[in-house]
């Protein structure tokens, strides 16, 4: 009828077109309440409900799709701008479906397409060690963290997990000195320095008693 099967309720046009007609069956209420009791208060209700009902129309009529490429252009990210969430997102969905190799090569393209992006490269680190123990893609991971860091703090932090890494996970205690000497060479207000101090003569003796 008047070709309204058409029209999705699921859409924007198809919910204006619910309002339009819930408010005319409400402005025929109105109008007969205005008859039989001589009460103007409901014609007043009615022309508030028809100016909500304008005011949707215009906002998703106007707003919504004619604004939607402006409104995709402060949300969306472009290839320069940090990744946003939901892209992270999409990974950590990947790793949640047991698919670790694939979730880390989506670490990898994002570390590639943006060289400010340190959150891909602290979950591709985490996913390397936990779940597919390639602690030589863990070593890429907090290595790319470290030099996207952007104060000392930060980039000492992702120091710290390489030489964590040479230590506890590849047992290459020499390599794990040369990386906390690196440490304390370049970052000297790293946290627990004297800890780092004694760390590296433990990793010494264990050094010379490996076969």
């Amino acid at each position: 009828m008047w070709g309204l099967e058409n029209i999705s309720a699921a859409t924007p046009k198809g919910r204006f077109v619910f309002l339009v007609l819930v408010m005319a069956v409400a402005t025929l209420v109105c109008l007969l309440e205005v008859v039989l009791f001589l009460n103007w208060i409901p014609l007043l209700a009615a022309a508030g409900g028809w100016a909500f009902v304008l005011l949707y129309g215009v906002i998703e009529g106007a707003l919504l799709h004619h604004g939607a490429g402006a409104v995709a252009a402060l949300t969306l990210p472009s290839g320069s701008s940090t990744p946003s969430v939901n892209q992270h997102s999409n990974i950590e969905a990947m790793v949640a479906r047991g698919q670790f190799a694939e979730a880390a090569e989506a670490y990898r393209a994002a570390i590639a397409s943006d060289p400010a992006d340190m959150i891909a490269c602290e979950q591709l680190g985490q996913l390397a060690l936990r779940e597919l123990k390639d602690y030589h893609l863990a070593l890429f991971a907090v290595r790319e963290g470290e030099r996207r860091a952007p104060n000392a703090r930060r980039q000492a932090g992702f120091a710290l997990l390489a030489a964590n890494i040479y230590g506890d996970n590849l047992k290459d205690y020499g390599r794990a000195v040369v990386e906390l000497r690196r440490i304390l060479a370049r970052y000297p207000d790293v946290p627990n320095a004297a800890r780092l101090r004694a760390e590296i003569e433990e990793l010494k003796a264990l050094h010379f008693e490996a076969p």
